[in-house]
């Protein structure tokens, strides 16, 4: 009987105040009607099957119309969020404080080196180094993200490749978040960055065993 009168008890205080709730409704209710994408039908025949694709115009990335969409979609978003605002701040300010900031990975050792990443306080991107497998060798940066992302709202690492005789670091970035990368080239004898670029690549690499070849992926429409 104790139970069953505690748990009467809650529901009664669950309900007392049913306005309280439709308050907290009303405050959220949106102050923007929901963005509508166009219909636009695009037909495409492929293995003697006919598919319509309404939305197709939304690929068209440069397209005015796509970007006023995408825009108005942001807006809206953040209009129905608004009211969370200090929620959002407050969890993540506490997820913050739960991440190790200053954290290294487990190293991985390729002939004469230990390979390893590192992530720094108050930088958001990676830190790729090395060290020689001798007492007292010293971190030799190969990559610091941090300084590839200045002055830059997007960047990503797609390949991250070191020659088969650790002289030439392969490595990719993504700056618009289309997930398609640069391939570039770091000598590492002489830390300086090679001319060589290759535009349009995918997510990975392998070197020939000639440390001269280089094997990748492009992507196609």
């Amino acid at each position: 009987m104790r139970i069953l009168t505690f748990c009467t008890g809650l529901l009664l205080v669950a309900c007392a105040n049913p306005n309280a709730v439709l308050e907290t409704t009303s405050e959220r209710e949106p102050h923007m009607i929901a963005p509508q994408a166009a219909l636009k039908p695009h037909v495409t025949q492929l293995h003697g099957n006919e598919r319509v694709d309404n939305y197709f115009w939304l690929r068209e990335k440069s397209n005015p119309e796509t970007i006023a969409y995408l825009e108005a979609e942001n807006k809206y978003t953040q209009d129905q969020m608004a009211h969370t605002e200090d929620l959002q701040k407050s969890l993540y300010d506490e997820m913050l404080h739960r991440i190790v900031e200053d954290d290294s990975s487990v190293p991985n050792r390729k002939g004469d080196y230990l390979y390893y990443s590192r992530t720094v306080s108050g930088k958001p991107y990676s830190i790729y180094c090395r060290k020689k497998i001798t007492e007292g060798a010293k971190e030799e940066i190969l990559l610091d993200v941090n300084q590839l992302a200045e002055g830059k709202e997007y960047m990503d690492i797609g390949v991250f490749e070191i020659s088969p005789d650790q002289s030439i670091l392969a490595f990719s970035t993504d700056t618009s978040g289309y997930e398609q990368f640069t391939l570039q080239f770091k000598d590492l004898t002489t830390g300086q960055m090679l001319p060589d670029t290759i535009e349009g690549t995918y997510y990975s690499a392998a070197w020939g065993n000639d440390n001269k070849t280089i094997f990748y992926n492009t992507v196609d429409s």
